[in-house]
Order: C-alpha cells, then sequence, then structure tokens
C-alpha cells in the first residue's frame, strides 16, 4: 500500500528541467521532514512527508542565496570596487586581487541557508562528470544566476502545485535547464547575444523563464544524475515509480537500480561554443545492459 502523498505536482516528463526539478523537490523535503519519500505516478510527482507544498516553497522563498566566499573575501572585494581603477593601478596587485575575487564570485560552489542548509558544487565536479551539465559560460556568474531564479520564485504566478512551473518576466537569464526554451535566447537564432545587453537598463532584453523549475532542478542536479553514454552526447534518467527517498532514488535515475519504469533519453543543445541547454527527452527504448 501506497502511503497517501502530501505534495503532487504536474509534471511533463519529456522535459528533463521538470524532471530533475521534482528531484531537487525530494532533496527539499527530505531535508525539512526526514523519511520523505517520492514518486512519479499518471503525470505528478508525488511526495509523501510531514510538510504540505505550501511549507516546502515558502522555505525555499525564505533561503539565502550565497556562495561560500569568506566574508573578509567578501569586504575586500567590496573595498576594492569601491575604487576606481586609477585608485587601483597605484596599489601593487590590486587590480589583479579584484580580477581574482570576481572570478570567485562568478565560480564558486553555491550554499543555501535557512530551513534547509545545502552546499551546491555539482558544477565544479569535473572528475565525476558533473560540470557537463553546467549551462553557463565562464564569465557568467552562477551566483547571480541562482539568486535571479530564487527571486522569480518569489512571484505571485507561483501559488499552489499547479503553478509551481509558472513562467515570469523579467527576472533575469535562467540556467537552461527547461528544455522548453530549447535554442530560445540563441546568438545563433536571434542574431546578437542577450549577455552583453544585459548590463544596462537602456538596453536589457527581459525573456520569460520558469524560476520554479531553473532553481529546483539545479538544487536536483547535486544529488540525482542521468545515466550518460560516453562520448555521444545522450543521458537517460528513469522516472522511478514506487515511494523512495531521495538516496535510493537517485540510484533509481541513472539505472544503477534497475526498475521497470519509464525512461528517459535527452541530449544537451550546444547554443555557443561555451553555453548549453537541455533538449526535449524521448522515450528510451535502448537496453538497460548497453553499453554506456
Amino acid at each position: 500500500m501506497r502511503s497517501d502523498p502530501s505534495i503532487r505536482i504536474p509534471v511533463e516528463l519529456s522535459n528533463p528541467g521538470q524532471f530533475f526539478a521534482c528531484c531537487g523537490l525530494l532533496e527539499l523535503a527530505d531535508r525539512l521532514w526526514p523519511g520523505a519519500e517520492g514518486w512519479f505516478e499518471d503525470d505528478r510527482f508525488h511526495i509523501c512527508s510531514d510538510g504540505s507544498f505550501f511549507g516546502l516553497i515558502e522555505s525555499l522563498r525564505r533561503a539565502s542565496v550565497n556562495n561560500t566566499m569568506s566574508s573578509g573575501q567578501l569586504a575586500r572585494l567590496e573595498e576594492l570596487s569601491r575604487m576606481t581603477k586609477k585608485q587601483r593601478e597605484a596599489i601593487p596587485g590590486a587590480e589583479e586581487e579584484k580580477k581574482q575575487l570576481e572570478s570567485l564570485r562568478r565560480e564558486l560552489p553555491i550554499r543555501l541557508t535557512g530551513d534547509v542548509s545545502l552546499r551546491i558544487d555539482w558544477f565544479t565536479d569535473e572528475e565525476a562528470g558533473g560540470s557537463r551539465f553546467k549551462t553557463w559560460a565562464g564569465q557568467q556568474s552562477v551566483l547571480d544566476i541562482a539568486r535571479a531564479m530564487h527571486g522569480g520564485v518569489h512571484d505571485p504566478a507561483i501559488v499552489d502545485e499547479a503553478t509551481l512551473w509558472a513562467n515570469v518576466r523579467g527576472i533575469g537569464l535562467p540556467f537552461f535547464f527547461d528544455s522548453d526554451l530549447g535554442g530560445e535566447g540563441s546568438g545563433l537564432d536571434i542574431g546578437f547575444s542577450f549577455d552583453p545587453l544585459s548590463g544596462s537598463e537602456a538596453t536589457r532584453i527581459e525573456g520569460t523563464s520558469r524560476p520554479g523549475l531553473e532553481l529546483l532542478a539545479f538544487i536536483g542536479l547535486q544529488r540525482f544524475r542521468p545515466r550518460e553514454f560516453s562520448g555521444e552526447n545522450r543521458f537517460v534518467y528513469v522516472a522511478w515509480n514506487q515511494p523512495l527517498p531521495p538516496c535510493v532514488a537517485a540510484c533509481a535515475v541513472c539505472q544503477v537500480m534497475p526498475m521497470e519504469a519509464p525512461a528517459f533519453e535527452f541530449r544537451l543543445l550546444y547554443r555557443t561554443k561555451y553555453l548549453k541547454s537541455f533538449l526535449p527527452a524521448l522515450p528510451f527504448e535502448g537496453d538497460f545492459d548497453e553499453q554506456a
């Protein structure tokens, strides 16, 4: 007998971003209410826990989004940024120090604090392959993107389970985990890149994104990873269909734990040399024993 779920989220399983966002929901639910279990069934993602959707989304909204820079590093960056370039050049090493601190601010792992404490660093993981899902370029700040998507979760358009994937306008560039975006925002498609225009209100182009999907997928990828076919730009995830805690569900997702459940295959779209996005998934019809 399955437990009665306390949270039911509509999900399009052919959208990898929505799938991994559901994984992120389960991650947060288990940290808020230990023992939470989740599963996919009837175009819904179900979570059985001691809490509710409203408790979960409010905890996420109350969270602080920072990176792992120390208070001393942040204070020093602020001090150097207040100086003019001429003033910095008069101090040996100051200009280079500012560049190094700015690089740290862009690239260091993200830390969520509040009702839930979580370090997100999968995008720095070269050895286990997590970094291949990094969809942003080196000069883009993961902290700025995460904060923009976190701010979007506060939008009044997100009111309940049915509206978690609501579109919000003008909150900044997303991670591009949402496969419905596809090539949207691609410099090749548009004729120019949005990124250099974002620094000024006069030139900034405001698009729409689904911050609930983008932020939760960013969280979900910390533990949940698809199975990869080496060198083929092919990734497979399993939509497990029985109640599992996140530590076990993560094994089912990447087919480490065989399960009779729907599986889906997707690819990454290389929007430019450095920018990527998730493409829509198709039902996976290969053999689970196929060489990866």
